[in-house]
C-alpha cells in the first residue's frame, strides 16, 4: 500500500495530522499505528474506509490500490493537444443528418477550442506543480 503513504507525503501531511484531518471529516478513528500498518501493507481498511482514503486524496480507488496509473499534467496536455489536432479526422465518420454542416463545424470549433484550454490549463499546472 505504497501509495497510502505516498499521497500522504505528497499532500504534506505528517502521519499524525493525516489521522486527525481524516478522523473528524469521516468521523473514523483510526490510531497512528492503524495508519502505519496500512501504509506497510500489514492492515487493509474495509472497504468504506478505502473509498474516504480515496475521496480525501482526490483519486480513485484503482489508483489508491495500485491498480492504474495517475497521468501528470504533461500527459494530460499532450493527449489533449493531439485531440485537437486530429479532431476532424476522429469525426469525419460521423454522418448525423440531424446535424447541418454549419451547426457540425461549429461544434467542432468549440469543441477543439475548448481542448486547446485544456491543454494550455494543463501545462500552466505542471509548471505550478514543479
Amino acid at each position: 500500500m505504497a501509495r497510502f503513504r505516498d499521497l500522504r507525503v505528497k499532500s504534506g501531511y505528517s502521519q499524525e495530522e493525516f489521522r486527525k484531518l481524516y478522523n473528524e471529516k469521516y468521523n473514523r478513528n483510526y490510531t497512528s499505528a492503524a495508519i502505519s500498518m496500512i501504509e506497510h501493507g500489514k492492515r487493509m481498511p474495509e472497504l468504506g474506509a478505502l473509498m474516504d482514503f480515496a475521496d480525501f486524496y482526490g483519486v480513485t480507488l484503482d489508483y489508491l490500490l495500485g491498480r492504474s496509473v495517475e497521468l501528470d499534467s504533461q500527459q494530460i496536455s499532450s493527449q489533449l493537444s493531439f485531440l485537437a489536432e486530429n479532431l476532424d479526422d476522429q469525426v469525419r465518420a460521423d454522418t448525423d443528418a440531424k446535424e447541418s454542416k454549419t451547426e457540425k463545424a461549429e461544434n467542432l470549433q468549440m469543441l477543439r477550442c475548448l481542448l486547446q484550454q485544456s491543454a494550455v490549463l494543463a501545462k500552466r499546472m505542471e509548471k505550478e506543480n514543479y
